[in-house]
């Protein structure tokens, strides 16, 4: 793009400023109006990359909206940034007089239903868990069915940016294979990625299908950055001293604690971090004792094991620039990103890049000077989770800055003093073939899912489920139970939630996953417990101590395995219920009136000439598209959905084929594993669709895709034919309206289902994949997904 006839440095300085209320850093404004985006930030702690990424792409956007990707995908390393970074970039927005929406994925029913607008730009934020579990196909806390829709919009038309990645481990390679494999197998739009940090080495991104690709050279600070009349000069040049404590960290930490109550200096805010959550909240407790019955110093324990229900007030406490008097004990969740500024910091020991951003929340704004960073040394027992030889490199550098400047510009001056680079082992690295395999959605039959941890954090033996706790009558929670809201999740080590399952008793309760064939909730047992699972408690396993109103602090610190006190139940009242291989909740809505097929067919065709009507063109697929929503719900006409929504209102008129049936009831189905959408596929194909229009057909409630089989417990017939989810060899459909076309009369074909063989549904589909490419076709699925379901929406009387 050219910037010739613009002037955009001066129009990205007057939005800037309409957004925060003060100038852009000139690096800011060169990220704003480079020519091509930058694929590395190199800028230190405080310096604002926040603001860079948000506004820089908000402003492109505007500006340049055919060369800027429509959606921001704003990639964390850590839970408690999320919501502040949210609360940010709805701020700017709101300052700008955007429409831009912002939307938190974190897992939990999804009530902003975000996806809902491929064409709409948007803000999207969440943690590296779920960002890149999205991005690889196995969204975490998510259904299986909506897979698919994740990937498909976070992979194509939409720029990346992992924000301190150094500390996502394994992500790093992920992040940057992803990158790579995007630009070799294609995407609509364009999907760059920019990594920003202050320590990341930039071959750390050098993998085998991202080496070379680098768009742009790295973005740096220069003289012009570090001028003395910016305010970043005072933020880069901030008044703060290294020194060691001379206690060392141990199970109980009191000693820990004495030397914190110790150095605390009254009036002001001292932040602990420690590198273990028991650790954190051992040294919170032994505060609180040596406080006694005092209200100051103010206590505060900030880890990642909180709900968001909790975690808000606690983040918006942490954020208060008139705390005062006050100590924050807190993990590694407070090291990158979280805008805090303390006179003392005491922090344990920690990898150089984990000390690097810790010492930048002292005197973080050069106006809580004079700080002092103190250290606490460790013994290699104690490293975990970190490397016990990163944990010694560190050890060496902070002895010799011991009474030194450690502000950002002076380690920067010492990074280069010592010719400082960083270590980085590419230990599970993405390739074409595991991307590939991870398309295909549909469950084992053993019952396994590929397992992407390796990919998301590596070996990180902190990698979470996530917990929630309901209340019920008898034994075992109802079908009917709700999936769990957003507020109410809990992120969990996987070990941990292992050994408290481990721990429970008849009188407390166990453990429960939903099954999507059985459509209920099954007990889990700790040996099943997974990365990324969604678990439901028992209100009386305890688990869980949260501040209550007689004692406002004592009790609050999140996830605890050894209370047993019972925990409050967060259950919504309006959440959807789960999703399962039987039915389709975004299709379950109280309509004011049935709806025949035709008269769906034509708000579904609607709906998606709005769609694309918005988005760039994709090629001969706008035909195909159309044709497969004409064709959509042709087998609807099927006897057993007839049957089904009949019985749900048994007053709907005999002559006529109904795809909606006016009434709030979930369709009951003999079999009970009938799906329309394979019926549709094997009528279109028998009258000559071409296979893409069959396939997108098939897969638009993410269900039949790659393949088509019977699920484990259906029943088959006696006669042997072929039969797969509902549907059997000869089944007729009637002849169907659809609109602008019919569909003759059809005696299905299920030979596609065989493998092998020109006719092959599986080869067919396998040869479409290699064609089209992993994210384009998936983003195909979705648009029809989304033209379906926004159909649906709007027939319910849904905005």
């Amino acid at each position: 793009m050219s910037n010739a006839t613009k002037n955009p440095e001066s129009s990205f300085e007057s939005f800037f400023r309409q957004a925060t209320g003060t100038d852009p850093y000139p690096y800011q404004s060169r990220f704003a109006t480079a020519d091509d985006i930058p694929h590395l930030i190199q800028a230190p702690t405080g310096a604002g990359k926040t603001a860079t990424a948000i506004l820089g792409w908000l402003y492109r956007r505007q500006q340049f909206p055919d060369q800027t990707p429509r959606r921001l995908v704003y990639c964390l390393p850590m839970r408690v940034l999320v919501e502040q970074s949210e609360r940010e970039a709805m701020k700017w927005i709101e300052n700008l007089k955007l429409a831009v929406p912002v939307h938190v994925l974190m897992g939990g029913a999804d009530t902003e239903k975000w996806y809902l607008q491929p064409e709409v730009p948007a803000v999207l934020i969440g943690t590296q868990d779920m960002l890149l579990s999205r991005a690889l196909n196995r969204g975490y806390a998510a259904s299986r069915f909506h897979w698919p829709i994740d990937f498909a919009l976070l992979n194509n038309d939409s720029l990346w940016v992992f924000d301190e990645p150094q500390l996502m481990a394994g992500g790093v390679s992920t992040s940057s294979q992803l990158a790579g494999l995007r630009k070799s197998l294609d995407v609509y739009g364009s999907c760059p990625s920019v990594w920003m940090s202050a320590t990341l080495e930039p071959d750390w991104l050098d993998t085998i299908d991202f080496a070379g690709k680098f768009p742009a050279p790295p973005l740096e600070l220069t003289s012009e950055d570090y001028d003395p009349q910016r305010n970043l000069y005072k933020r880069m040049t901030a008044d703060k001293t290294l020194r060691q404590v001379d206690v060392g960290s141990s199970g109980d930490m009191r000693d820990v604690a004495k030397r914190v109550w110790e150095l605390h200096q009254h009036g002001t805010q001292t932040l602990v971090v420690v590198n273990v959550v028991e650790r954190a909240k051992a040294v919170y407790r032994a505060l609180q004792s040596l406080r006694k019955k005092s209200e100051a110093p103010a206590l505060l324990l900030v880890h990642s094991r909180f709900r968001p229900h909790e975690r808000k007030r606690l983040n918006d406490e942490l954020q208060r620039k008139d705390a005062g008097n006050r100590i924050i004990v807190a993990t590694q969740v407070v090291e990158a990103g979280v805008d805090i500024s303390a006179r003392t910091l005491i922090t344990e020991l920690a990898p150089w890049a984990s000390i690097v951003q810790r010492a930048g929340r002292c005197n973080r704004t050069g106006d809580d000077g004079p700080g002092t960073v103190y250290w606490i040394d460790l013994n290699e027992k104690l490293a975990l989770p970190y490397e016990a030889t990163d944990i010694d490199f560190a050890r060496q550098k902070v002895k010799k800055l011991e009474g030194q400047d450690v502000s950002p510009r002076a380690l920067e001056e010492f990074k280069k003093a010592e010719n400082l680079k960083l270590p980085f082992e590419h230990k599970h690295v993405l390739r074409r073939r595991d991307l590939l395999d991870l398309f295909d959605t549909s469950p084992d039959l053993s019952g396994n899912d590929i397992d992407i941890a390796r990919f998301v954090r590596s070996d990180d033996p902190d990698t979470d489920v996530q917990v929630f706790w309901r209340e019920w009558s008898g034994d075992a929670p109802p079908p009917e139970e709700p999936r769990p809201a957003r507020a109410e999740l809990c992120s969990v080590p996987i070990m941990s939630a292992k050994k408290f399952l481990e721990t429970l008793d008849d009188k407390r309760g166990e453990g429960y996953i939903w099954d999507h064939l059985s459509e209920e909730w099954v007990p889990v047992a700790p040996r099943q417990v997974r990365p990324g699972m969604v678990i439901m408690l028992p209100t009386t396993a305890g688990g869980y101590a949260a501040a209550s109103n007689s004692s406002p602090e004592a009790s609050e610190v999140g996830w605890d395995p050894t209370s047993m006190a019972a925990v409050e139940s967060l259950r919504p009242a309006n959440a959807p219920p789960e999703d399962s291989a039987k039915s389709d909740p975004e299709s379950v809505h109280q309509l004011p009136n049935p709806l025949s097929v035709a008269q769906h067919t034509n708000n579904v065709c609607a709906e998606l000439e709005l769609v694309l009507a918005s988005l760039p063109a994709i090629d001969a697929f706008d035909g195909h598209l159309a044709k497969a929503a004409r064709w959509h719900d042709a087998g609807k006409a099927h006897a057993t959905f007839q049957e089904a929504v009949r019985k749900v209102n048994p007053s709907l008129d005999a002559e006529t084929l109904w795809a909606k049936s006016g009434k709030k009831g979930k369709l009951a189905y003999r079999p009970p594993y009938f799906r329309h959408e394979l019926a549709s596929a094997l009528a279109a194909l028998r009258h000559g669709l071409a296979f893409e229009a069959a396939y997108l057909i098939a897969a638009h409630h993410g269900k039949v895709r790659l393949s088509i089989r019977s699920l484990p417990d259906e029943e088959l017939p006696d006669d042997g034919r072929l039969f797969a989810l509902g549907v059997g060899d000869g089944d007729t459909l009637p002849e169907v309206d659809l609109g602008d076309e019919s569909c003759p009369a059809t005696e299905l074909d299920l030979t596609p289902m065989r493998l092998g063989g020109e006719s092959s549904w599986t080869g067919r589909a396998l040869k479409l994949l290699a064609e089209l490419g992993p994210f384009r076709l998936a983003y195909l699925e979705t648009l029809l997904r989304t033209a379906d379901v926004r159909a649906s929406r709007k027939e319910a009387g849904h905005a």
